[in-house]
C-alpha cells in the first residue's frame, strides 16, 4: 500500500514554522505617510515595506495603530493583497492574501482572503498552503489554517476545513491536526476521516471518524473502512478498530479490530489479522471466527478459533458440474 505514505505526509509541517519573533521597534518606508492622532492611527500609502527583524511586508498601502494611552505600537494591518516574506537559515517563507495583521501585542501573524503560505528550501518550493486565513501564534507556537484549507507537499494534497500546527520553540512540528472533511490524496491512492491527528515525537498518525483508506498496491486496490485508523512510521503496522471493513479483490472481510503487518522482506504491507469475531466472504463462501489472518501476496486465509463456515447456493453448484 506504498507504506500508507499519504498518513507520513504529517512531516511536511516542519518546514513551515517561520518561527516569527516580535521586536519593538518598525521600520516603515511609503510614498505618502500621515498621522492622525486623533485617531491614534498612522497610515501608509505607496510602496509601503515593512522590515520587522526577519520579516518584510509589501505592499500598497498600511495602517498601523497606537494605544492612546502607551503610545505605543500595537498592531499593523496591510490591504490590497500585500506580501510578506522572511529568510532565514536557509529557508525563505512567503505569504500572500487579501490583508495581513500583524499584532505586536499579541504577537500574532494573520493573513485572510485568499492565503497562501509557499516555504522554500534551496530555491525549491516544498510546502504550499491555500486557505481563507491564515494565522501564526508567537506566544504557543501554533499555526493555525481555516477555511477551504489545501496542503501541497511533493506529490500530496490534503483537504479539510482546519489544519493546526504545533512546533517547539525551534520551530519543529510537534503536532498535526486536520479536521473537518480531510482527505488526503497520493496518485491513486486517497484516505478521509473527520479528522488527522499526526504525532511527530511518536511518528504515528491517526484517522479518526469513519476514516475510509482507498490505496493501490501492486495495482490493485485495497479498501478500509474503520472508526479510527493508526499507523506507526517506525514499525510499518497500520491498526484499525470499530467497525473494520477490509476488501481486496473477492475477499471482504469484517471484525471490530484489525492490524496490518509489513511482509519482514519486502516491508510491504502483506498481512491483515482479524481479532474478535470476524467475517471473511470469498465468492460463494463466508467464514466466522475469532481470528482471522488475511494475506495479500500470495492470496490465502486462515481462521481460527469457532470457526464457522456457510457455502451460498451449494445444489446450484452441484448442477453447474
Amino acid at each position: 500500500m506504498k507504506k500508507f505514505k499519504l498518513l507520513i505526509l504529517f512531516f511536511i509541517f516542519a518546514a513551515v514554522s517561520a518561527g516569527f519573533v516580535f521586536a519593538n521597534d518598525l521600520s516603515i518606508k511609503a510614498d505618502k505617510q500621515s498621522f492622525k492622532m486623533e485617531e491614534n492611527k498612522a497610515k501608509f500609502e505607496g510602496n509601503v515595506k515593512v522590515q520587522y527583524e526577519d520579516i518584510t511586508v509589501t505592499g500598497p498601502r498600511a495602517e498601523v495603530n497606537i494605544d492612546p494611552k502607551t503610545k505605543k505600537l500595537t498592531d499593523a494591518v496591510f490591504f490590497d493583497q500585500p506580501y510578506v516574506v522572511e529568510v532565514k537559515k536557509g529557508k525563505t517563507n512567503e505569504i500572500k492574501s487579501n490583508i495581513i495583521k500583524m499584532s505586536l501585542l499579541n504577537k500574532k501573524i494573520k493573513a485572510e482572503g485568499n492565503t497562501q503560505t509557499t516555504v522554500t528550501e534551496n530555491f525549491q518550493p516544498t510546502v504550499i498552503i491555500n486557505a481563507d486565513e491564515q494565522e501564526y501564534d508567537t506566544n504557543t507556537k501554533v499555526l493555525t489554517a481555516k477555511g477551504s484549507v489545501i496542503i501541497y507537499y511533493k506529490d500530496v494534497q490534503t483537504f479539510s476545513d482546519t489544519a493546526v500546527a504545533n512546533l517547539d520553540k525551534e520551530g519543529n512540528l510537534k503536532k498535526l491536526t486536520l479536521s473537518g472533511h480531510g482527505r488526503l490524496k497520493q496518485q491513486d491512492s486517497i484516505i478521509t476521516a473527520n479528522k488527522f491527528i499526526y504525532d511527530a515525537l511518536k511518528e504515528e498518525a491517526y484517522a479518526i471518524g469513519n476514516s475510509h483508506s482507498d490505496v493501490t498496491l501492486d495495482g490493485t486496490k485495497v479498501k478500509v473502512w474503520a472508526y479510527r485508523q493508526q499507523y506507526n512510521k517506525k514499525s510499518n503496522v497500520l491498526m484499525a478498530n470499530g467497525s473494520v471493513r477490509v476488501v481486496y479483490k473477492d475477499y471482504d472481510a469484517r471484525g471490530p479490530k484489525a492490524t496490518v503487518y509489513p511482509d519482514p522482506k519486502t516491508n510491504k504491507f502483506n498481512q491483515v489479522v482479524f481479532l474478535g469475531r470476524s467475517t471473511i466472504v470469498e465468492t460463494t463462501r463466508s467464514i466466522t471466527a475469532d481470528k482471522i489472518r488475511m494475506f495479500l501476496n500470495p492470496k490465502n486465509f486462515f481462521a481460527e478459533g469457532n470457526v464457522n463456515t456457510v457455502i451460498r447456493n451449494v445444489q446450484g453448484q452441484k448442477d453447474a458440474l
